[in-house]
């Protein structure tokens, strides 16, 4: 686990990157406080920062270069069946300088070329250079756990783990409008667009050819081609549980300590009681609220850590604490980023980080299996019973009760009012609302510039496109794993968690895992009530009925309190009309949604009023 920068010359006849990639290093030297190196040859610079967890010895520095000095790697991830690979090769007579998983994978291009890919089980970003036909191989693991930006300015390609280091490399700074629209709604900015033009990320399951011809992109990975590879086993439960044990095993292998996340849901909960089976003397983390119970869940991670003798952390947070560290998680955003679940991301991970250096956790099962309560409404629509049809009958009740997530009945309010208003629009358009935290229309109050509707609708087609490739649920589970999972769940666990030096290991993305999952018709991965269903079935008898039983919560956080009290002065000097304006915002919308907050019915205006802070935050940092 490392980060990653670099360059190519395409015009020879432009100024080269030169000591830029120094700088560029500087911006992630966070992500691995171990080691440095760089290395230039031909047209390429690849740069490194390196966290060591698989051979820390000097043997595996990078960048690498194998033994005949044409193939160069940089290298930012993790290939959990290296070990086998490493095996198969000996048997044929290869030989190794170091333990590395680097060093396989830079051996299988040399045998393979691109194909190799389809060999890797883990996640990556990486480019490797070849020196004889001076050309990059670009690539990023197939559901986007590792991030790769790039940009073509200038007759150079540059590429990085972080938009700050593609910035210090000569990136453009020119706004998006789309993009910022795009961030207003979602809460993020959707692949493969950033916050600014010519600047991209590479889509998951995407590679790139880049010689003296130019810049080729082309997929490598297709989540529904693999599903429909997959042959039909007889015990699907007995089945899911050998792939998802041992894709635990797999990702517990590390010269270094590994412990677990723990939340007290049924994901982490599932993972941590696998990797207890694999792993003796298990530490197990989590979070809670000192002063906030309706958001704290730490008893129920208490009583799995308790079931599976794990030896359990929890980090029992103040508002104040809270509140304190919501400064250096925007100082830690280089691209706007408002899921609010990242600020106890954020503190879990700092805090994890002083016992082990690698964590697994449960991440990816929602999207893949349909956990959220987004998918539970969407089998309601598809079938809808007595109750459906009441509270589609009783929707200007809805709207005139108060709707928020701070309580449990301003919170099933605001369900209901959205259940009615969603019922009856296209599945597609429906997911595209659900996945968004606030409406677009708020959206392009927010943001100055004219809105562009044509290029909006083709940037959001990914969600059409699902439905239109997988059938009923299946679709909406698609449209998350390709776009929910990587621009947000997993850019949040490596912005939290590289800040910090921690590795976080996904056993739910493992390639055997989700193309298995995506084989299984939906209906066997959750039914009405009950999300997630098959998981719950299959590892129900490792854990306690009360967390298999027990409805999903989020990892969320006091969001409304914090900003009215103790960061409410926060608000008020970041939210200055002259900072707003040159942002691009409508001072006059960005007032109504702060006045709103403070209202006696602030409504959902705290997300709006996080995301706004964020923004204006990373805008006096890195655009002006």
């Amino acid at each position: 686990m490392c980060g990653i920068a670099g360059s190519f010359q395409l015009d020879p006849s432009q100024p080269a990157t030169g000591d830029r990639i120094h700088a560029a290093l500087r911006c992630i030297a966070h992500r691995g406080p171990d080691d440095e190196g760089i290395h230039v040859d031909g047209s390429a610079v690849l740069g490194q920062r390196r966290l060591s967890i698989i051979d820390t010895s000097n043997a595996g520095h990078q960048p690498f270069t194998d033994a005949g000095g044409r193939y160069t790697i940089t290298f930012n991830g993790e290939v959990f069946n290296f070990p086998s690979i490493r095996a198969d090769l000996e048997a044929q007579g290869h030989t190794f300088r170091s333990h590395s998983d680097t060093e396989i994978i830079l051996r299988l291009y040399t045998l393979k070329g691109p194909a190799f890919l389809h060999d890797l089980n883990g996640f990556f970003a990486f480019a490797i250079h070849d020196a004889v036909t001076d050309s990059l191989f670009v690539a990023r693991d197939r559901y986007g756990v590792k991030p790769l930006l790039w940009s073509q300015v200038d007759g150079r390609f540059l590429f990085a783990s972080e938009l700050r280091s593609l910035l210090a490399l000569g990136a453009g700074r020119g706004q998006d409008p789309v993009s910022a629209r795009q961030y207003f709604a979602y809460h993020y900015i959707p692949a493969p667009h950033t916050v600014f033009k010519g600047s991209m990320k590479l889509l998951p399951g995407h590679c790139m050819h880049v010689d003296h011809r130019g810049v080729r992109v082309e997929r490598w990975y297709d989540v529904v081609a693999a599903s429909q590879q997959e042959p039909r086993r007889s015990d699907p439960e007995r089945t899911l549980f050998d792939l998802l044990d041992d894709a635990v095993r797999l990702r517990l292998n590390a010269d270094v300590p590994v412990g677990a996340f723990l939340s007290g849901g049924v994901d982490s909960s599932i993972v941590s009681a696998l990797a207890a089976r694999h792993h003796k003397h298990l530490h197990t983390f989590s979070i809670g609220y000192a002063d906030d119970p309706f958001f704290d869940e730490s008893r129920y991670a208490e009583e799995v850590a308790r079931h599976i003798k794990s030896e359990h952390h929890t980090f029992k947070l103040t508002r104040e604490e809270l509140a304190a560290d919501y400064t250096r998680l925007l100082a830690a955003t280089d691209e706007p980023f408002a899921d609010s679940s990242a600020l106890p991301s954020y503190m879990l991970c700092e805090r994890t980080r002083k016992y082990v250096t690698v964590a697994v956790s449960g991440d990816g099962a929602d999207e893949v299996f349909g956990g959220y309560t987004k998918h539970q409404a969407e089998l309601r629509w598809r079938n809808p019973g007595l109750q459906e049809r009441a509270v589609c009958l009783l929707a200007p009740l809805w709207r005139a009760l108060p709707r928020s997530r701070n309580g449990k009945w301003p919170n099933r309010f605001r369900q209901y009012d959205r259940f009615a208003r969603l019922a009856t629009i296209p599945e597609h358009r429906r997911f595209q609302e659900l996945a968004a935290f606030t409406t677009h229309e708020e959206a392009d109050a927010l943001v100055t510039a004219p809105p562009d509707r044509a290029e909006m609708d083709r940037r959001e087609a990914v969600f059409s496109d699902a439905f239109r490739r997988m059938s009923g649920m299946n679709g909406a589970l698609l449209a998350d794993v390709l776009s929910t999972l990587p621009n947000d769940m997993l850019h949040k666990v490596d912005l939290t968690s590289m800040a910090h030096a921690l590795e976080v290991r996904t056993p739910f993305l493992d390639k055997r895992v989700v193309a298995y999952a995506f084989s299984l018709p939906a209906e066997q991965k959750l039914v009405k009530g009950s999300g997630k269903h098959i998981l719950r079935k299959t590892f129900g008898h490792l854990l306690p009925s009360v967390v298999m039983t027990r409805s999903k919560k989020g990892f969320e956080v006091p969001l409304l309190d914090l900003l009215r009290g103790p960061m409410a002065s926060l608000i008020d000097a970041t939210c200055a009309p002259d900072l707003v304006e040159s942002a691009g915002l409508d001072p006059a919308a960005v007032k109504a949604q702060v006045r709103k907050l403070r209202s006696a019915d602030p409504g959902t205006s705290q997300a709006t009023v996080h995301a706004l802070l964020v923004y204006l935050s990373w805008w006096k940092t890195h655009a002006r």
